[in-house]
């Protein structure tokens, strides 16, 4: 049978479906919208470059969307194609990506970015060592706003220049060394994040913390601890929203003097687990003033001195607990006026039990959510008790209950108490 009856009068498939159409001949709309489905900033610009439109309508699309380059994206690319690369792409890269430890052509890529990438913004570098050459590309910019440094080895002293970059708002150092040479005059930084570093010149600690709205000085160790750091932060961050701090001592009481702390993280560190009882009396005198969250990790010595105080923070959200012995249920007794709190979190305190979670529950009445890890001293009894304590139909409470890690069982949730039309408590259970 012939093709012409197989389809019925038709032309043959062949002819139906034969395209005269060239991609080159494609309208800007498609052009633009290959580009949406080409993920990798290679492929894109390899795409770019097989015509003067695609060209022209990378260029288009380039200009709305932000640019991620990952150097290792570029091992396998020859000299002259990485030039075409460079050339094409270069202005529009906002964010670039460096793993140190690759440093297959290292000069290069650092004299091709300097040169065409004119325009980066941020800059997040891993497995840096003191050996920095890659750092060199933030000396040749001038609009960085956020920069990531993670480094190899604490006592690593790196050496960079971000003069040029006024305008940069983030820093972040991990696991390195600081000497407050690097960030004197950036009118802007809002953000500076020392973490697990070794800190040298601590007294004159060269920042700008005028600016500064959140300062995080994790797990850092100071060549000199004295008072003279915690006075510069209270006299110099006024506006510091945010503070995450390892070692709360002697003379950490300045730090209460903060008008718009509002958020605080405090960690023990390893020489003290000092928990400074005037920095709470000073708050508590202000009944919290604008401090919302606190968060408080470590084995801190907490006396019931220390527990009144934290009791009087009135102005309290959300209070947080992890990896600390020394909190007791006889300790809940003195939480009298935190009338705002509605969100607890306990994470690692093995001494605390059903008692002083029931203590809290009952004395904090916008309290909506507690989360509760690896504490094996709550049990079913308190989710019971809780759901007994909530079951008044005025005033209405609800209250959900985040679990990993403690004694209530899953069993909870098929008993008749928790299925109670009148049951206000809801567990979650969260899987490791």
């Amino acid at each position: 049978m012939s093709d012409e009856k197989l389809h019925f009068g038709l032309a043959p498939l062949r002819s139906v479906y034969r395209c005269a159409t060239n991609i080159l001949d494609l309208n800007l709309d498609t052009m633009l919208r290959v580009y949406d489905y080409l993920a990798e900033l290679t492929d894109q610009v390899r795409l770019a470059c097989t015509g003067p439109k695609f060209r022209e309508a990378y260029k288009i699309w380039a200009r709305t969307h932000r640019h991620t380059l990952n150097v290792e994206d570029l091992e396998t690319m020859r000299l002259p194609e990485m030039i075409n690369f460079f050339t094409l792409a270069g202005p529009f890269i906002k964010v670039l990506l460096v793993d140190c430890a690759w440093n297959d052509k290292e000069s290069l890529l650092v004299e091709f970015i300097a040169e065409f990438c004119k325009n980066l913004e941020e800059i997040y570098y891993t497995n840096v060592t003191d050996d920095f050459h890659y750092g060199a590309i933030m000396s040749r910019m001038r609009h960085l706003k956020r920069i990531t440094i993670h480094c190899e080895d604490a006592e690593d002293v790196l050496s960079f220049d971000l003069q040029g970059n006024r305008g940069l708002e983030y820093f972040e150092l991990v696991n390195g060394c600081y000497t407050g040479k690097h960030l004197c005059g950036f009118p802007k930084l809002q953000t500076l994040v020392l973490r697990e570093c070794l800190l040298w010149n601590s007294g004159e600690f060269g920042i700008p913390l005028k600016s500064l709205r959140i300062l995080n000085l994790d797990d850092c160790c100071f060549e000199v601890m004295n008072e003279s750091l915690y006075q510069k932060i209270a006299d110099c961050c006024l506006n510091l929203e945010e503070l995450h701090f390892s070692g709360c001592d002697s003379h950490f009481e300045v730090i209460a003097q903060l008008p718009k702390l509002k958020r605080c993280t405090l960690k023990t560190w390893v020489t003290s687990n000092e928990l400074n009882i005037g920095f709470l009396n000073t708050l508590a005198e202000q009944r919290g003033n604008r401090l919302t969250h606190l968060h408080l990790s470590g084995q801190f010595e907490i006396t019931n001195e220390h527990a009144r105080a934290l009791g009087l923070l009135h102005s309290l959200e959300e209070l947080r607990w992890s990896n600390n012995d020394n909190l007791e249920d006889d300790h809940f007794k003195f939480f009298n006026d935190l009338g705002l709190l509605e969100c607890f979190g306990l994470c690692s305190c093995d001494c605390v039990t059903d008692v002083g979670l029931m203590r809290l529950l009952r004395k904090c009445a916008q309290l909506r959510l507690m989360d509760l890890k690896e504490c094996d001293q709550i049990t079913n009894e308190f989710v019971l008790n809780a759901i007994g304590c909530l079951a008044k139909p005025t005033p209405c409470r609800h209250l959900v209950i985040n679990v990993l890690g403690t004694k209530i069982k899953e069993g909870l949730l098929t008993s008749m108490a928790y299925l109670a039309p009148l049951n206000n408590v809801k567990l979650n259970f969260i899987r490791a």
